[in-house]
């Protein structure tokens, strides 16, 4: 247990989530933490989730903090509105409609305090269906599905479920969220966060992320650029990093394939060939070479789309799991 308890700002970003933020908050004040605030940025939404927000500060005048922005800033906008709103000498990271389970900031914070070289944590996440409180899946239930450092949450495409991740304040950018990326700046965030210190994971389920098909994992093609980019960003701010530079063309790779088993899911065959062949000019590898052959084959007959990703998907699934 710890002798003293550093301070933890719990960074809430909402957007138009008055069915989803009681909740939410709910599972943040309710945690077993005496040293907290609950900075929530509200991106000027159009129903009741600021008057929900200023609800909650009424309750919990030493805790949540509003920030309610006056117009509208767009996600990353949001996010730099929360970030230097916070005061903690730790920062959690969270939507306005994922949750918190309990004990999950005194364990992070235990994390930190044991080892003062992690500058971020991050801890398994229940992935379930807003709709009917389905679980869809648990992140991080394999030892290859683990992140040990920068170069790993380059290649690995990122942190799985926002609500899991924590950093000490001290290691952040000293812009925040970087603004070249208008919706997914997370990913660059815990990238440079990383590079500064030890990534280290909290063993035990701590939060849960919700699905509803209104996020940015609904938008994976059309935010495809903007993922890139935070790549090359990357090799343009950090040119003397060899390992980070291969880490870059591993992690494009990558998000072009997943793309790709997405594409192929839809019969866009001719999508789906065009992305195959830049993964595999990123990076050659059987797998992708296969992808791209089944990609040509689904171009010229997309009524197989679906089954050929269902089989690509099969393939990954064995390759995970028995030949990590």
């Amino acid at each position: 247990m710890l002798k003293e308890y550093p301070k933890v700002s719990v960074m809430i970003i909402t957007y138009n989530q008055e069915h989803f933020i009681r909740e939410t908050l709910d599972s943040v004040v309710s945690q077993n933490y005496p040293n907290l605030e609950v900075v929530v940025a509200d991106d000027c939404s159009k129903d009741a989730t600021p008057e929900i927000i200023l609800e909650y500060q009424r309750r919990y005048p030493s805790i949540v903090v509003p920030v309610l922005n006056p117009k509208n800033l767009g996600i990353t906008g949001n996010c730099n509105a929360a970030f230097f709103a916070c005061t903690g000498e730790f920062i959690a990271v969270m939507g306005g409609d994922d949750l918190f389970l309990p004990e999950k900031i005194l364990r992070q914070v235990e994390l930190f305090e044991q080892d003062p070289e992690a500058v971020i944590s991050y801890h398994p996440v229940e992935i379930f269906n807003s709709a009917d409180k389905k679980v869809l899946y648990v992140t991080n239930q394999l030892p290859r599905e683990d992140l040990g450092d920068a170069y790993e949450i380059i290649t690995k495409g990122g942190i799985p479920g926002a609500s899991s991740v924590m950093v000490r304040r001290s290691a952040c950018p000293e812009k925040g969220f970087d603004v070249r990326l208008p919706v997914v700046s997370d990913w660059l965030f815990y990238i440079e966060v990383a590079l500064r210190g030890k990534v280290v994971k909290l063993d035990g389920l701590y939060g849960k992320y919700r699905k509803h098909g209104a996020g940015a994992s609904e938008r994976t093609y059309e935010l495809l650029n903007e993922s890139l980019q935070t790549l090359e960003i990357l090799l343009v701010e950090h040119p003397n990093d060899v390992q980070l530079a291969v880490a870059c063309k591993a992690g494009k790779a990558r998000y072009l394939a997943g793309e790709v088993y997405r594409q192929l899911q839809k019969g866009n065959g001719k999508l789906a060939y065009s992305l195959s062949k830049q993964a595999l000019s990123s990076q050659f590898s059987a797998r992708y070479l296969s992808m791209l052959i089944v990609a040509f084959m689904v171009k010229i007959a997309p009524i197989i789309g679906p089954v050929a990703s269902r089989t690509l998907h099969i393939g990954k699934t064995i390759l995970k799991r028995f030949f990590a």
